[in-house]
C-alpha cells in the first residue's frame, strides 16, 4: 500500500487526504503473514486530516470502516463485520527525538521480544525525510481496530456438542447433558 503525503503539503489551515483503500490491499492486511480471522470483502474509504503543531511535529486524524467477513465465534457461519477505524497519532521529526541513554530497565531493542515504548510515546510515530509513509500506520491501525471475535446474532445457540448442528437452523434431540466430571468415577460403583 502506497500512501505517501509530503511534509510541505500541510500548510497551516492543514491538509485533507482522502484515499481509497483497494480489497487487494486489505486483503494483504488482514490475510497477510499472520491470518486474523477476518477477510476483507470490499474497498474501504480513508480519510485523514493532517494539522501542523510546529515546522516540524504533525498530528493526523484519520477513520476508515473496513468491510470484512468473519467467522461467528459460536456456530462458525459466516458474519458480516464492519470495522471502524479511528486514530489520532502524533508525527515526530527523527532530528527532534531526544537521544536518551536507556535506563537499566529498558528493553535495548535486542533479542527476540525486542521493543520498547514509554507510555507519552505510544501514539507518536517518527519520520525522516520530507514525507511521510503512511502505509505501514494504516495496516497497524487496522489490525488494532479488529475485534476479538465476532458473533452473528448476540443470541446465537451455537453448534450442538454431540451431533454438530447448527442449533440456530434447528432442534436435535441429542443429550446435551454434561455430567460433572468429579462425579464420574461413582457412575461404576456397584451396590449390592
Amino acid at each position: 500500500m502506497n500512501i505517501r503525503v509530503k511534509i510541505d503539503d500541510i500548510k497551516e489551515a492543514g491538509l485533507d487526504l482522502r484515499h481509497e483503500l483497494a480489497l487487494g490491499d486489505l486483503a494483504a492486511i488482514l490475510e497477510g503473514e499472520q491470518t486474523t480471522g477476518f477477510r476483507a470483502v470490499g474497498a474501504a474509504a480513508l480519510a485523514i486530516h493532517f494539522d501542523r503543531v510546529n515546522d516540524r511535529d504533525i498530528v493526523a486524524r484519520g477513520e476508515v470502516e473496513v468491510p470484512t467477513l468473519a467467522e461467528c465465534r459460536r456456530c462458525l457461519g459466516p458474519v458480516r463485520v464492519p470495522v471502524p477505524v479511528h486514530f489520532e497519532l502524533d508525527f515526530v521529526n527523527a532530528e527532534k527525538v531526544p537521544q536518551v541513554a536507556p535506563a537499566e530497565d529498558d528493553d535495548t531493542g535486542e533479542g527476540e521480544i525486542a521493543g520498547s515504548f514509554r507510555p507519552d510515546e505510544a501514539d507518536q510515530v517518527v519520520y525522516t525525510g520530507k514525507e511521510i509513509d503512511l502505509g505501514p500506520v494504516i495496516r497497524e491501525q487496522i489490525l488494532l481496530a479488529l475485534p476479538m471475535d465476532a458473533l452473528c446474532t448476540e443470541d446465537c445457540k451455537g453448534l450442538c456438542q454431540v451431533c454438530g448442528g447448527n442449533l440456530n437452523e434447528r432442534v436435535c434431540s441429542c443429550d446435551r447433558h454434561v455430567p460433572d466430571p468429579r462425579w464420574a468415577g461413582l457412575k461404576n460403583i456397584k451396590l449390592s
